[in-house]
């Protein structure tokens, strides 16, 4: 959802001069950090008409947010019943105490960004269950605050928009796994640019199968795992429409088609005429052969 920048007072004067209802619903549920009950047409209005306005502001970024002292910090500790509630849970996911530093990190979360405590409580989830998948440790506060940023730049700002992305992110790298198996990769985790091209490969809709196969023909033709050429022979398939290997050896793979007889051209023989040549050259052979003896 995009951010407020205006004072109450300033965004309560301008909306009651346009007179837009919606805006005004937008403007508060804002405030309040929850989406409007609208259609989706009439958001899209609403949205329009407080960026008309200049009550909208730009995509938060993570090197524009507020540098929080330690004071800020306590305050927000003691006052703000919500943060400190929230700090205890992911204090518990974690299973360690935040530094001040750290604090900070989810401060801006909070306060910055914006994102509500269930959301907050989903990422901090995933991220950890992201690093145990990859055998490394505990997601640091400054990891957890990036992910925070793309999640709401993706405008995953609901519990339920959350929990869908966490459940597609999971079968993503279910999917990711069984595709390593394929590959015959173990005991570490796949390069920046091998995820890229697996996640390519799983947006295609390739199956195991497919991809097995353009997985041999690489090793036959390079002598190993080459991924650049594994993703050329995929990307080639995709592009005729190939994802089984039904589809791949009746269209990439079909054998060459017999002439067809016509007059003035070769014509290929079938089987029935190669052996009676065969025969027929033997024979003459033998026949030979007496007639010098």
């Amino acid at each position: 959802m995009p951010t407020a920048i205006a004072t109450t007072e300033e965004a309560m004067r301008k909306l009651a001069l346009c007179g837009d209802a919606d805006a005004c619903l937008y403007w508060l549920s804002m405030q309040a950090n929850v989406k409007p009950a609208l259609p989706p047409q009439r958001l899209a209005a609403a949205e329009k008409t407080l960026a008309e306005l200049g009550l909208l502001g730009k995509p938060l970024k993570r090197e524009e947010r507020p540098e929080y002292s330690q004071q800020a910090v306590v305050d927000h500790i003691e006052h703000d019943t919500r943060f400190s509630a929230l700090l205890g849970e992911v204090q518990r996911t974690l299973g360690r105490i935040l530094s001040t530093e750290e604090t900070k990190c989810l401060l801006a979360i909070h306060d910055y960004l914006r994102l509500p405590d269930d959301v907050v409580s989903v990422l901090v989830t995933y991220c950890v269950d992201r690093n145990r998948r990859r055998n490394l440790g505990m997601p640091s506060m400054r990891t957890i605050e990036k992910e925070a940023y793309a999640w709401a730049d993706a405008g995953i700002d609901t519990f339920e928009a959350a929990a869908d992305h966490m459940q597609q992110m999971l079968r993503r790298n279910s999917r990711e796994g069984q595709i390593c198996r394929v590959l015959q990769i173990s005991g570490r985790n796949l390069t920046a640019a091998e995820q890229k091209y697996v996640s390519q490969w799983i947006e295609w809709g390739f199956p195991d199968e497919t991809i097995a196969l353009a997985y041999e023909k690489t090793c036959l033709n390079t002598g190993g795992l080459k991924w650049a050429y594994l993703n050329s022979i995929l990307s080639r398939w995709q592009a005729k429409g190939f994802l089984t290997v039904r589809d791949v050896r009746a269209g990439d793979g079909a054998a060459p088609q017999r002439m067809t007889p016509a007059k003035g051209k070769f014509t290929p023989m079938n089987d029935a005429v190669i052996s009676k040549l065969e025969r027929d050259a033997r024979k003459k052979l033998l026949t030979e052969g007496s007639e010098n003896g």
